[in-house]
């Protein structure tokens, strides 16, 4: 169960951590309802007529204490617990991330404007300054007649969890030529 545990957070702990959820996803023209949550002007000129998001998930995990190359993992020898390299330090970190796009759609008025509605739920946390050397005390074997040391002084957790539904409209604004300009609002319940 431990080994379990340990192997699903360093598969997360290999993603590439970006400031926005969904990435690569969201400013492309075909994203239909999804494409609010970066710019709710991105909604009008879509590629879709209308578009309705059932769920979608996006999420992410870091930390500066175990890394791998996630190429490796693929392969069918790749053992986590000698493969990988761990960096413990006094002060090792772990950030998190989960953003879930629920039932939403997007409708356009008209070909210039554009009407979503959304629900999402979003959840950030980070852990500061655990002691690496409590990580390396608990991935050791020991049985019950061993002690078990932790030496925390200054850690903290930080987390945020909220749950939103919104009403998006945008419109094309002008379109002369070369110039085009759209714009849109999201109006929104946390």
């Amino acid at each position: 169960m431990k080994k379990t545990i340990f192997t699903s957070l360093l598969v997360l702990g290999a993603i590439n951590v970006k400031a926005q959820s969904y990435v690569g996803f969201l400013t492309d023209n075909y994203s239909g309802v999804n494409s609010l949550i970066a710019n709710p002007a991105h909604i009008t000129d879509s590629r879709f007529k209308t578009d309705i998001n059932i769920v979608g998930a996006s999420t992410f995990f870091s930390n500066d204490y175990y890394g791998l190359k996630l190429g490796d993992v693929i392969t069918s020898d790749f053992d986590f617990d000698t493969d990988g390299k761990k960096y413990p330090k006094d002060s090792n970190n772990f950030f998190g991330n989960a953003d879930v796009l629920g039932p939403s759609f997007m409708f356009n008025l008209t070909p210039t404007s554009s009407l979503a509605v959304f629900t999402r739920g979003r959840v950030g946390y980070n852990v500061n300054k655990i002691n690496g050397e409590t990580f390396e005390s608990l991935s050791n074997d020991f049985d019950e007649n061993d002690d078990l040391m932790i030496d925390e002084e200054d850690v903290y957790l930080t987390a945020n969890a909220w749950a939103e539904i919104g009403v998006t409209y945008a419109q094309v604004l002008m379109n002369k030529d070369q110039h085009f300009l759209k714009g849109g609002i999201s109006l929104k319940y946390l």
